[in-house]
């Protein structure tokens, strides 16, 4: 993270978003691909698996406006706020994500803006498809539907995944009021940081799958010890309550990661029955075996 976060001028947002990722303010000279001054790009520590593709991460607050840090496990944005997501693969880049928070009325629908731009061929500008598309440039990569960006970011209040303060190594520089500093938040065990990315959005009190059952996969900026937490004391030992007759009866059995749901579900890449839900065609393995080996010490 730098050490400031660079001053921005700030149009007013817009009422919906720019049909060219060019007209977003992404990028300070398009055709070089230089970014814009007053962009900060970051990395979260735990990653959301997106069958491997390469993923670059931007963030832009207006000038003078603060990140409302008075809950640190769930931060606000203010009005002007955008990030950028960029996906590539095999060398090509394949779409860019842009979420623009537009107003602050308390009607999600009416104060964020998703929406993902489909890159061209030869990378001159990107598109917006508010349908998104399938098989991009070639590959089997999709992107998701405007719509389909609600699934995920419904879970959290803020409407922002992967910027917070339990995934970013640091915030010094970061416009937090109240301000923080320094590194307070230990990192998390690396397969419950596995399960917050990947699986928290939609299994917390606020998320897409919580009407199905009160498991908890997200963890709060305290929760990062490996045996006291809500992953733990909601998966370990915990009957399953809307997913029966597949042979699996619990969540998480401790030692046996084959009589689990969880890293069975994982496993999956089968309409209705894999996890995550959407959004990937591909198990991660690596991501898989975190998980098995933490249930199997």
């Amino acid at each position: 993270m730098p050490d400031a976060m660079p001053a921005v001028d700030s149009a007013p947002p817009p009422s919906e978003l720019p049909m060219h990722l060019s007209d977003t303010g992404l990028y300070a000279d398009f055709s070089a691909k230089t970014v814009s001054a007053g962009l900060v790009q970051f990395a979260p520590r735990n990653v959301l698996w997106s069958d491997a593709a390469v993923k670059l991460r931007w963030i832009k607050v207006p000038d003078g406006k603060a990140i409302d840090a008075t809950d640190m496990d769930r931060w606000t944005f203010p009005v002007g706020t955008q990030l950028w997501k960029e996906f590539a693969l095999d060398g090509k880049r394949l779409e860019t994500r842009l979420i623009w928070r537009i107003a602050d009325t308390g009607d999600r629908e009416k104060d964020v803006l998703f929406g993902a731009y489909i890159w061209n061929d030869d990378e001159s500008d990107a598109v917006f498809e508010k349908d998104g598309q399938e098989n991009i440039r070639g590959t089997m990569h999709d992107a998701p539907s405007a719509d389909t960006c609600w699934k995920c970011h419904i879970g959290e209040p803020g409407r922002v995944l992967g910027f917070s303060a339990l995934q970013l190594p640091s915030l010094d520089g970061l416009p937090l009021d109240p301000p923080q500093t320094g590194q307070p938040y230990a990192a998390p065990n690396a397969a419950l940081g596995y399960l917050h990315a990947n699986c928290g959005h939609c299994h917390n009190p606020y998320g897409n799958a919580w009407s199905f059952n009160d498991m908890v996969l997200r963890l709060n900026v305290d929760e990062h010890d490996a045996a006291n937490n809500g992953i733990v004391n909601t998966t370990f030992n915990k009957p399953l309550q809307s997913w029966v007759g597949h042979g699996y009866t619990d969540r998480i059995v401790p030692g046996d990661a084959d009589t689990s749901a969880v890293t069975y579900r994982m496993s999956l890449r089968t309409e209705n029955m894999q996890m995550p839900p959407i959004a990937t065609e591909l198990v991660d393995e690596t991501g898989l075996n975190l998980v098995r080996t933490w249930i199997e010490p």
